[in-house]
């Protein structure tokens, strides 16, 4: 896998060493359901685009960081929305967007 994303339902991070970097990942739901198509953009804190993945049929999405403030932007048809995250060394952040349309 090149990249920095993966789905979260995908690949496990059981064996993923984490200690040095950190996790964003979540759920992109339209009207309190998975979108099932769509796209998790991540900006830095100076709003730069860094990764964009597309989202699973699940609507989940993953991003591996380093440490510091982010913007995920989901775009979905129909709707998108930003929401600033914290990110943590050796942590998993799990954020659940819920777009209106």
């Amino acid at each position: 896998m090149s990249g920095c994303g993966a789905v979260v339902g995908g690949v496990s991070l059981d064996n993923v060493d984490i200690s040095n970097q950190a996790v964003i990942q979540g759920v992109i739901s339209s009207g309190n359901v998975p979108a099932s198509v769509g796209y998790a953009r991540l900006l830095d804190r100076n709003d730069e685009f860094v990764a964009e993945v597309p989202i699973s049929k699940q609507g989940e999405f993953r991003f591996f960081t380093v440490a510091g403030d982010w913007t995920v932007v989901a775009l979905v048809p129909g709707a998108n929305s930003r929401t600033q995250v914290q990110a943590t060394i050796g942590k998993v952040l799990d954020v659940d967007i819920s777009l209106t349309e």
